[in-house]
């Protein structure tokens, strides 16, 4: 066995990538989610090194403002990670029966679009599979349900 030197944003770029071209062509959404969901865990980490604020930051910061709430990053990330089902994917607990009820197009759509906020702050979002994403999102994608031209001043209407 021969080992090898990888860079962790090239990994965390190649399972988001991943993710997105499984997505798109109509793949398993479960895989996505994970591919997703494990971008994003490396994708968080190198946003903080930079001494920026990752997706979970900035959406805490944002609720706080809005709901006058208190919570701390840990729990906030959870509670994320919980509505789009990434941990539940990965893993399973003493004494579960072996089931969950989701719905995989959105889990899959919320993890990808989860990790996609912290690939842009580190990396570029004139990369393909980015531009392919957002073209998909804009076609497919309800404008009252959800944010797809990244407005911060966006309010759901539905």
């Amino acid at each position: 066995m021969t080992l090898e030197k990888h860079n962790k944003f090239n990994l965390a770029e190649n399972q988001l990538e991943a993710a997105i071209g499984l997505f798109v062509s109509g793949g398993d959404k479960f895989s996505v989610v994970t591919l997703a969901g494990a971008a994003d865990v490396i994708l968080c980490q190198l946003v903080l090194n930079r001494g920026e604020e990752n997706f979970t930051q900035i959406s805490l910061k944002n609720e706080m403002e809005r709901c006058d709430t208190t919570g701390t990053i840990k729990s906030h990330g959870k509670e994320i990670n919980d509505l789009f089902f990434i941990n539940h994917l990965k893993h399973m607990d003493k004494g579960e029966d072996g089931y969950i009820e989701l719905d995989p197009d959105e889990c899959a759509v919320g993890a990808i679009l989860k990790a996609l906020a912290n690939y842009v702050i580190i990396g570029s979002r004139e990369k393909d599979f980015v531009q392919a994403f957002m073209a998909w999102v804009q076609i497919n994608l309800d404008p009252k349900k959800y944010n797809i031209y990244g407005d911060p001043e966006w309010k759901p209407t539905t």
